[in-house]
């Protein structure tokens, strides 16, 4: 083989190889794998077609990941790259759709088997990620978190929505004792209303 030929072969495998990257690029580059990076927590925000979910414990990437509607346990535990330590998840448990953003924590359950936690994101998590918050299904601690609102104020929303029924606007809060125009201003961009039969 000339020098010349060799150059030829080295360009081309180069080049091959180069293809091949960048029409197949490995699980950590593609795009359905975005992972908001642990020190930016804020960058990624939830928005009515995506969730953050945030996975924990017997996984091999922990982190908190976007998925989109109609995905399910098993989409978010292969972008958290697998499970740990060979255990098993039951099939059943696996094809959970998720519906909105959430926490999920893989434990293992001994003689190889591992069960999972679904639970909903901690209100500082959710206010961290920026996450809106249902007023029509949040706890007194997460409405806490709300910008201008306390304690007595998020308990007048929970009472509120078990005296007159969910709310069907999030400027339906102005009717709750303590909140007026300006407090819902304030609020409106960290609150939602999921309208569920």
């Amino acid at each position: 083989m000339t020098r010349e030929q060799s150059w030829v072969v080295l360009f081309l495998s180069l080049s091959l190889f180069l293809y091949f990257l960048l029409t197949n690029p490995p699980a950590t580059l593609k795009e359905d794998a975005r992972v908001v990076p642990e020190g930016d927590l804020s960058s990624k925000k939830s928005t009515g077609e995506e969730f953050l979910v945030e996975v924990d414990g017997s996984v091999n990437r922990r982190g908190v990941y976007s998925i989109g509607p109609g995905m399910n346990l098993l989409d978010v535990i292969e972008k958290a790259g697998g499970v740990r330590q060979k255990i098993s998840l039951s099939p059943e448990s696996l094809l959970k759709k998720i519906d909105k953003s959430c926490r999920v924590h893989v434990l293992p359950a001994g003689e190889g088997k591992g069960r999972l936690l679904l639970e909903p994101l901690a209100p500082k998590t959710q206010k961290v990620l920026s996450v809106p918050i249902d007023i029509n299904t949040a706890s007194v601690e997460e409405l806490d978190t709300l910008p201008g609102i306390g304690p007595k104020t998020a308990q007048a929303i929970v009472e509120h929505r078990e005296t007159q029924g969910k709310f069907g606007s999030a400027e339906d809060l102005l009717q709750v004792r303590g909140i007026g125009p300006k407090k819902l201003a304030a609020i409106l961009p960290h609150v939602t209303v999921q309208k569920k039969p």
